[in-house]
């Protein structure tokens, strides 16, 4: 039986090579094509030519006939054929393909004004979802205050904008990064735990409206741990300005915080247990 099965037609028949039917050696000498080709008349032949072209007789060099008289006749003058007199010997003939228009010359970019690469380092840095803090930009430039005012003025950086917060003004690219991501990377960046807290929850009362679990600021781009929100929200209770921050549970005992004088406690309430029965039933 076939290794691969039963043989299907089409394929042609099998061969048997036997070890005297090939050949030791591999040229054109056993080349069932080329049987009627002698390599060395070839190569005589060609000698031939080209001498007979150097010597200005290549008419009567293809008179003579045979590659043998051609040969011959090279011999006897004792040149040996040169390939850089045979070049010159050659007649001039007009090339039928011209040489292509050459390419134009790329145009040199307009260099760029200090404003606009300021925002090109911006929208860099927004790319990495970084924020690009004002005070580290004014240790390192001088006139930082006449680039960003350049910058602002210009049609083709609008898209830069800033946020600022209690240590420093920060700035982004819009068409990069939201600007309530940037907010939230400020609060971040600060450092502030009771103010992150705190505006992040104001802002969710007023823009969706809806209460904020506590495990919301153990994710990512916040990342808390239980002991630094436990901290913060002690902190949150000492502070006047955060009084408005309150807690609600919801049925199930989850922690979600409102804020008052936006949203009332008993709203808070209904919307922290219709999030936790949504949040059970996706479980």
């Amino acid at each position: 039986m076939s290794l691969f099965g039963r043989r299907k037609p089409g394929f042609s028949k099998e061969v048997e090579l036997k070890p005297e039917d090939i050949s030791g050696e591999f040229s054109d000498r056993n080349d069932p094509a080329r049987q009627d080709a002698n390599p060395k008349d070839e190569k005589v032949d060609m000698a031939a030519r080209a001498q007979a072209v150097i010597d200005g007789t290549a008419k009567s060099a293809a008179a003579a006939g045979t590659a043998a008289d051609l040969a011959e006749q090279a011999a006897k003058e004792g040149r040996t054929v040169d390939l850089f007199e045979y070049m010159d010997s050659l007649p001039d003939v007009e090339d039928p393909f011209p040489p292509s228009e050459p390419e134009p010359e790329p145009k040199p970019m307009p260099e760029k004004k200090p404003g606009e690469m300021l925002a090109d380092y911006i929208r860099e840095r927004t790319r990495c979802v970084q924020l690009t803090p004002r005070k580290p930009l004014e240790e390192e430039e001088p006139l930082l205050a006449e680039m960003l005012e350049e910058m602002r003025s210009l049609e083709s950086c609008q898209d830069i904008r800033s946020v600022v917060g209690q240590k420093d003004e920060y700035f982004y690219s819009d068409e990069i990064m939201a600007n309530n991501y940037a907010m939230i990377a400020m609060l971040v960046y600060e450092k502030d735990l009771p103010r992150t807290i705190a505006q992040m929850v104001r802002f969710n009362c007023k823009t969706y409206p809806a209460p904020t679990p506590v495990d919301y600021f153990k994710r990512n781009p916040f990342s808390y741990t239980k002991p630094q929100l436990d901290h913060a929200l002690r902190m949150i209770e000492k502070n006047e300005a955060y009084q408005d921050i309150k807690v609600v549970e919801a049925f199930n005992g989850a922690p979600y915080l409102y804020a008052e004088g936006i949203m009332s406690r008993k709203y808070a309430k209904a919307l922290a247990d219709d999030s936790e029965t949504s949040e059970g039933d996706r479980r």
